[in-house]
């Protein structure tokens, strides 16, 4: 259901309502095309592609634990409550994280230098890299949140 949400979403422009959509969007946002599209890819994935995604499913999921007390951490800060208990949780997630990340792509790449090029070793290094960039750039916004949202109540207790 979560799958058929976000490709629904995915085919809705920011700005139009469900009921507003026309040509391919309404088409592909449609709950039953959505649901029929989800759940073959599942099966697809299911039958053949699991052992694609699977080694890098579990650096995922921490990831999310990481970005997760992050977002807490920024939302407690910006309404002004105490956030310090996140900041050793976080930080020891997102590193072991990315520190597990960066070695699926190495040992991917070592793979691929030894026993060339195959579609599961390439995917696999081309998944951790993006998953290790975009924790870095969501890490380093949520870090800036925190540090402006520390000043801004720093500076109003000081006045």
């Amino acid at each position: 259901r979560h799958a058929r949400y976000m490709f629904q979403e995915l085919w809705t422009p920011v700005d139009k309502k469900p009921e507003e959509l026309t040509g391919v969007h309404k088409f592909m946002a449609n709950p039953y095309v959505a649901t029929i599209i989800t759940v073959v890819i599942g099966i697809i994935l299911g039958m053949t592609g699991y052992s694609i995604i699977w080694p890098l499913f579990g650096a995922a999921n921490q990831l999310l634990a990481a970005l997760a007390l992050l977002a807490v951490c920024a939302w407690l800060g910006n309404a002004g409550r105490n956030n310090k208990m996140f900041f050793v949780p976080m930080a020891f997630m997102l590193l072991a994280t990315l520190t597990s990340l960066a070695i699926t792509f190495y040992q991917k790449v070592t793979t691929i230098m030894t026993s060339g090029i195959a579609l599961a070793p390439v995917l696999q290094a081309i998944l951790a890299v993006l998953l290790f960039v975009l924790a870095i750039v969501l890490a380093v916004k949520g870090v800036k949140t925190i540090v402006a949202t520390a000043k801004k109540q720093k500076a109003s207790s000081a006045e």
